[in-house]
């Protein structure tokens, strides 16, 4: 964990595990599991596979667009902008702009933060499958599914994560 010490005041800008490109800023551990709070860049023309989860994540985006959808609602969030993904609630995002998009997210509870690694060591062997994805999922409680992916990929001319 960088050596970072539970309970620390300050995280700075450059602080944090990198892993596969998600910094992992906050980890759930260090807040009792509260919180955890990763960064990340969101390249242009990705869209991360729909899917439900047992946390609630509230995105922040800093640099760029996103867009998101969450049940049946659809919103482009430029910066300075909060997206709220509540639990339970299918949704999923991606970025259509022309750069790079630089975000933040907070998980709450924390713990979610874990499934980078998973994912971040499989994608080490070449393209993951959402079968695969469910598998990683499950001891961080997230399910995939593919529903909105033909409609998103072709309205916004988008490839998945992990293709």
């Amino acid at each position: 964990m960088s050596g970072r010490v539970k309970g620390k005041t300050l995280i700075a800008r450059d602080e944090g595990d990198d892993v596969d490109g998600v910094l992992i800023k906050l980890y759930g551990e260090e807040t009792n599991g509260a919180v955890s709070i990763i960064e990340q860049l969101f390249e242009p023309g990705l869209l991360l596979p729909p899917h439900i989860h047992q946390n609630d994540v509230w995105l922040h985006v800093h640099e760029g667009e996103m867009h998101a959808r969450v049940g049946e609602e659809v919103v482009r969030a430029t910066a300075g902008c909060w997206v709220l993904k509540p639990r339970r609630i299918p949704h999923t995002m991606w970025n259509a702009g022309d750069e790079p998009a630089r975000i933040t997210e907070l998980y709450t509870p924390g713990g979610f933060e874990l499934f980078f690694r998973d994912f971040a060591d499989r994608l080490l062997q070449g393209p993951v499958t959402l079968d695969e994805l469910n598998h990683l999922g499950e001891p961080h409680g997230i399910r995939f599914f593919d529903d909105w992916i033909p409609d998103l990929k072709a309205a916004y001319g988008l490839r998945v994560v992990g293709e």
